[in-house]
């Protein structure tokens, strides 16, 4: 631990999940056969800057750059009401309240600091990226570097604890169960699958080779309508829990079509690796309304009748981004199906480029 004035820059990527969400929330994924999750990392990035410095006039800001709030209480106001704080008059930096607070407490003087975190998401509010999850991520390990400045992050060794405090703490800001595919996305970044299991996930990080072949015949749109991820999963676990026939058959499909996008993805046979992502799109689709809105069902609809596709919206759906898999890598073609979704204005492309890694942290003595 350090008492010099430090700067901690920390940045992780969002995902865009190919296939097998919503199995990633427990206790769903023990219900299920052989559960697995696919995403892949992209450079919209989520970063949190920390700055620490001693202090004869100690205090702690609260920034969300992208949302437009800030917001400084004295350490006392900060940590002694934990149910009020910075949280009570501004939501939106409630996630970032409760992170610093649970880190503060093992800090041995934070009362003697001019503490300002200020945090910055590229990815559209409610894009069904991951990006709130985006963000926990790199303001965790912007506060395990302040906690322990002299040691390098290990994600090897680190990366399930801060997944695990970050999924805990989510939830508490939800009020509800939170999924664990978002926080692989961030902290490891790449092509991954990631198998649910009793006590223990396994992830696999696909070639990188790959990745970038995936890049190369992938489209991302936004919608211009942001969706509540809670809505929609929280009618699925329901029908799950509830053992609802038709709902466990269908995660049951959900799985298998998920299974088929990794064994296309190891082969590269990207003509089955589109079958599969929308073989999974045309079960998941059934399982809640609104999924989709009708500007993503027909601007799918256009693309369709320039080419095959696999067409899927991001994350938990209703709204947010949507993302189209061509089989070959073609930019021509590329460019007509772009131009084809774009016909309605609300649309946005998204350029992105495919993010190899996950979680970087620097710190800077100053």
């Amino acid at each position: 631990m350090t008492s010099e004035p430090i700067k901690i820059e920390s940045v992780a990527p969002v995902r865009v999940d190919l296939a097998g969400g919503t199995v990633d929330i427990w206790p769903l994924y023990l219900l299920l056969p052989e559960p697995r999750t696919i995403n892949f990392g992209i450079n919209l990035f989520a970063k949190t800057t920390l700055e620490a410095r001693p202090s004869s006039a100690p205090k702690v800001t609260l920034s969300s750059l992208d949302q437009g709030k800030s917001q400084t209480l004295s350490w006392a106001e900060f940590l002694d009401h934990p149910t009020n704080g910075a949280s009570k008059n501004i939501p939106e930096l409630d996630l970032l309240a409760r992170l610093v607070r649970y880190f503060a407490k093992l800090h041995p003087h934070p009362h003697s600091l001019d503490f300002k975190l200020t945090t910055e998401a590229k990815s559209p509010a409610g894009a069904g990226l991951g990006g709130s999850s985006a963000l926990s991520i790199s303001i965790i390990g912007a506060l395990w570097k302040w906690i322990n400045p002299r040691e390098p992050l290990d994600l090897d060794t680190d990366g399930e604890y801060l997944i695990s405090l970050t999924r805990d703490v989510e939830s508490q800001v939800l009020y509800g169960p939170a999924g664990l595919q978002d926080y692989y996305g961030a902290a490891f970044g790449g092509l991954q699958a990631l198998y649910w299991k009793i006590a223990k996930n396994e992830r696999n990080s696909l070639p990188a080779a790959t990745l970038k072949e995936l890049e190369a015949r992938t489209l991302l749109f936004y919608s211009g309508k942001s969706r509540n991820s809670g809505i929609n999963n929280w009618q699925l676990f329901k029908g799950l829990i509830d053992r609802d026939a038709s709902v466990e058959q269908k995660f049951k499909a959900i799985c298998s079509a998920t299974e088929q996008v990794e064994t296309a993805l190891l082969k590269q046979d990207f003509q089955a690796a589109v079958k599969a992502v929308q073989d999974e799109w045309n079960v998941r689709k059934t399982l809640a309304s609104q999924i989709s809105t009708p500007e993503m069902d027909q601007a799918c609809d256009r693309a369709a009748h320039i080419t095959e596709i696999a067409f899927k919206v991001c994350g938990a759906g209703g709204g947010g981004c949507f993302f189209i898999l061509l089989p070959e890598k073609n930019l021509s073609l590329k460019e007509k199906v772009a131009h084809a979704v774009l016909q309605d204005s609300s649309i946005k492309q998204l350029p992105f480029e495919t993010v190899p890694h996950g979680l970087t942290v620097q710190l800077k003595m100053e």
